[in-house]
């Protein structure tokens, strides 16, 4: 019990420390969730350079995908439900990005804003032609301190513990080295290969439900943990749930794989003034579409639509958009 008070008292001292940075911090955890990055910042930036848009959504759809899994599969507690364990009294605040129902690591708030910085930043320095060591630098501190201010915001929220949000962001880095190492071989795989891996991978998640059913598990626990624990249940959300997000991100990869081989979305070239009038288009209809999401028809049909909504937004990006708008 000592240990857990005084894992209490820390978490609680570093919420507190970070009071004056309150609307700064809530404001980066609700406006730069990896829905909203998918939905809204990788369209319009995208909407400008093709070649920088076919990188966001390839690399943001693998890293999305690989945080879910991750997430379904290994039980990891947020710091509100875990002092609320083990402890009779609470002195964390908590807040509408408190109460989130997936499992706390790997944070998916770090990880995709930490790709999303990278990407952005050093594609703006080689497309300006601004190549330098201390250039490069400057590009890595850039990221390093979008990543921390994340981190900073979930540890705010009581969302995350501050190990969990660091090892997410060193993870997302980790990722994009491979992601680059083995980039020709990714942009290359044939559509029939490409669809095979994606329809694998969503084996995995069925796989572990019944096992957990078999292990005598509770495949909801996180949910369960958030409703038990959130100070007012009105503030949890069905999209936040882990087999939501399970069906937004494998949806949103298939809609990558289907318009496969990726090279050929790569060499496409976007005319910005055509483009633009178009992504708007897109994303206030995709908007509309998400906000009518089927959630009193039971756990089916909400996740086969989110399934087929982000399958269509991301081949819409990456095949169809070029084609009606070049």
């Amino acid at each position: 019990m000592r240990m857990s008070k005084e894992c209490q008292g820390e978490t609680a001292t570093r919420q507190h420390s970070l009071t004056s940075l309150e609307p700064a911090l809530l404001f980066l955890s609700e406006y730069f969730t990896p829905a909203k990055l998918m939905d809204i910042y990788v369209p319009l930036l995208g909407a400008f350079n093709h070649h920088l848009l076919v990188r966001l959504v390839g690399a943001l759809g693998i890293i999305n995908v690989c945080s879910s899994l991750i997430k379904w599969s290994v039980p990891a507690y947020r710091p509100y439900w875990w002092i609320r364990e083990h402890n009779e009294t609470d002195l964390l605040e908590q807040y509408q990005g408190t109460c989130e129902t997936t499992a706390a690591f790997p944070s998916s708030h770090c990880l995709s804003l930490t790709v999303f910085t990278y990407l952005l930043v050093f594609f703006l320095l080689r497309h300006f032609n601004l190549f330098g060591r201390h250039l490069k630098d400057v590009g890595n501190t850039v990221v390093i301190l979008a990543s921390t201010c994340m981190v900073l915001s979930r540890i705010y929220l009581a969302a995350q513990f501050s190990h969990q949000c660091i090892l997410s962001c060193i993870a997302a880095i980790v990722a994009l080295r491979i992601f680059d190492k083995y980039s020709e071989t990714l942009y290359t795989l044939t559509w029939f290969k490409s669809v095979s891996v994606v329809f694998g991978m969503s084996i995995f998640p069925v796989i572990i439900y019944f096992g957990m059913l078999q292990l005598d598990l509770d495949p909801h626990w996180s949910v369960r943990m958030a409703f038990k624990w959130c100070s007012d249940p009105a503030q949890l959300r069905h999209e936040d749930s882990s087999i939501f997000v399970l069906g937004r991100d494998f949806g949103y990869i298939m809609g990558v794989v289907l318009s496969t081989p990726i090279y050929k979305c790569y060499k496409t070239k976007s005319n910005p003034a055509k483009r633009l009038p178009a992504v708007l288009v897109l994303e206030v209809l995709n908007y509309y579409v998400r906000l009518v999401t089927p959630k009193n028809y039971g756990r089916v049909a909400f996740v086969a639509y989110e399934y087929v909504r982000n399958i269509i937004h991301s081949f819409t990006l990456l095949t169809i958009l070029p084609n009606v708008s070049g």
